[in-house]
C-alpha cells in the first residue's frame, strides 16, 4: 500500500440519484463540482449536527469520489448505505479500478503534455479527454495537485509520478484544513472545525442531515471555538483526540497532527476562544504559535 493510501480511502458514489443523494446528506452544495467544475471540502454530520467525517470530493463523469481517512470510510460507507432507500445509488467502499496520487507542482509539469491541460486556480479541476482521469490544484505553502482515475489510465504515467516531499496530512494541516478520525467523530459542530472559513459549508442549499444545528449556529449566534494550527514540544506522539487545558480545564481537543525536526509537532486544535491567549497545553507542555484562518 501506498503511503497516501494509509492516509485516504475512497468511497465511490453513482447511479442516477447520485447526485441528489449526496446533496441530501453533506454540508456543502454537490452542484459546484459539476456548474463551477471545483472539487470541494464538505462536513458530513449527525442528525445532531455533529461531523462524523469531512470529505473532499471530486466528480470524474457521473461518479462521485468522497475521500476520507481508511479508519472511518467502512463505517460511514455503511451508515450512507442506510440512507439510500430506493434511490438509483450504488455506493462502494475502496473501488479496485480506482487510483490517486499527490504531486507536486515540479512533478506534475512533466505530466501534463501527455494528460491534460492543469488547473491554474485553487480547488478547480480539469479532466482529460475521455474523462477518465481528473486533477486538482490543492493550495497550501507550495502548490499541490491531487490526481484520481481510473488504474488503467494512471497505470501509463505511474513512472512520471515521483514520492512526494508531504503527506496529505501535512499539507491540510499547514493549511489549517481539519479531518475527522475514528478518535474524534460526533464530537464538533462544523464551525468549531472551521468549515464556514474554508467554503465547506453552503447556508443556500436545501436540506441535508443536522442542517438545524449548523444554520442556528451561523445565523442566531457566533461559534465559541475554532479551530487552531499551533506547535508544540513533546516527548512522545500525542493521540489523535487528547485533551487540551488550561489550569487542569479542559478547553479544546487534538484534531490532528505531524511530527517536524528535534520532536516538535505542527498541530492542528480545537480551542474555546476565550482561552486561546490562556497558554493552552497538551499532556502539560505549552503549544505555541496558535494561528487561524483570517
Amino acid at each position: 500500500m501506498d503511503s497516501l493510501q494509509k492516509e485516504l480511502d475512497v468511497i465511490q458514489i453513482s447511479g442516477n440519484d447520485a447526485e441528489t443523494f449526496i446533496q441530501g446528506q453533506i454540508t456543502n452544495d454537490i452542484k459546484i463540482l459539476s456548474d463551477e467544475k471545483k472539487s470541494i471540502y464538505t462536513g458530513y454530520c449527525s442528525p445532531k449536527g455533529r461531523l462524523l467525517a469531512i470529505f473532499f470530493i471530486i466528480k470524474i463523469k457521473k461518479n462521485y469520489y468522497l475521500f476520507c481517512p481508511p479508519c472511518i470510510s467502512k463505517s460511514i460507507s455503511k451508515r450512507l448505505m442506510m440512507y439510500v432507500l430506493r434511490s438509483d445509488v450504488e455506493i462502494t467502499c475502496s473501488p479496485e479500478n480506482i487510483d490517486y496520487y499527490l504531486v507536486n507542482k515540479d512533478n506534475i509539469e512533466t505530466l501534463s503534455d501527455d494528460l491534460i491541460s492543469l488547473p491554474k486556480k485553487i480547488m478547480q479541476t480539469t479532466l482529460n479527454q475521455n474523462e477518465s482521469l481528473a486533477i486538482t490544484m490543492l493550495g497550501g505553502f507550495e502548490n499541490y495537485f491531487f490526481i484520481v482515475g481510473e488504474k488503467e489510465t494512471l497505470h501509463i504515467y505511474k513512472n512520471k509520478i515521483k514520492t512526494n516531499l508531504f503527506s496529505w496530512n501535512q499539507i491540510h494541516i499547514e493549511n489549517i484544513i481539519p479531518n475527522i478520525f475514528k478518535e474524534t467523530q460526533d464530537m464538533f459542530i462544523p464551525q468549531s472545525l472551521n468549515l464556514d472559513l474554508i467554503n465547506a459549508i453552503n447556508f443556500k442549499k436545501g436540506c441535508y442531515t443536522g442542517q438545524e444545528v449548523v444554520a442556528r449556529t451561523h445565523y442566531l449566534g457566533k461559534p465559541k471555538r475554532r479551530l487552531y494550527q499551533g506547535c508544540i514540544k513533546l516527548e512522545e506522539i500525542p493521540k489523535i483526540g487528547s485533551d487540551i487545558l488550561v489550569d487542569n480545564e479542559k478547553v479544546g481537543s487534538l484534531i490532528n497532527f505531524y511530527k517536524q525536526k528535534n520532536n516538535v509537532f505542527k498541530i492542528l486544535v480545537e480551542l474555546r476562544i476565550e482561552k486561546v491567549d490562556a497558554r493552552p497545553n497538551l499532556n502539560g507542555y505549552e503549544i505555541h504559535s496558535l494561528i487561524m484562518q483570517h
